[in-house]
């Protein structure tokens, strides 16, 4: 309160001054170059937090999450409670005849990420997903240009296991 006094007794403007500075999101955000590590899910993990949301709102070049995460989201069970095993592939091109980027484990609270380099959107890919066996389970019907799956996959339309 003190300082709100001072402020405004000095002629200045809160509001304004507080519009200025670039919030999380904002592309002038100075992010902390020590948030920037490589990071990738691991079965069973329970390091992981949000499920279901979108995790590239926080954990990107313009934002305050640890990582700048490339593929992202999370995957459920046909139950609704989120997954805690399987994995998804991620294919450059098509699964049918690309190469196999990386399979992100299905941590134990459901959700699967990488700091990875993927080549997007440069380089479309495909997601699969497989269950703890190996064995496919579904696939992306189509390439995309962007991993951050939590995006369009909404409770609407799931990542789900059987």
């Amino acid at each position: 309160m003190i300082l709100a006094l001072l402020f405004a007794c000095a002629g200045g403007d809160i509001d304004s001054a507080a519009a200025e500075a670039p919030l999380p999101g904002d592309v002038d955000y100075d992010r902390d170059p020590a948030l920037n590590v490589d990071m990738q899910s691991e079965a069973g993990a329970m390091n992981s937090h949000n499920t279901g949301q979108a995790c590239t709102h926080c954990h990107q070049a313009h934002s305050n999450g640890r990582g700048q995460f490339t593929a992202a989201g999370s995957a459920y069970n046909a139950d609704g409670t989120p997954a805690s095993s399987g994995a998804i592939q991620l294919w450059a091109g098509s699964a049918d005849t690309g190469t196999l980027l990386v399979e992100l484990p299905v941590d134990g609270l459901g959700n699967y990420y990488t700091t990875m380099d993927l080549g997007l959107p440069q380089t479309v890919i495909q997601p699969v997903v497989v269950d703890a066996t190996g064995a496919e389970v579904s696939r992306m019907p189509w390439a995309t240009e962007s991993a951050s799956c939590n995006q369009c996959h909404t409770p609407v339309k799931r990542v789900t296991f059987p």
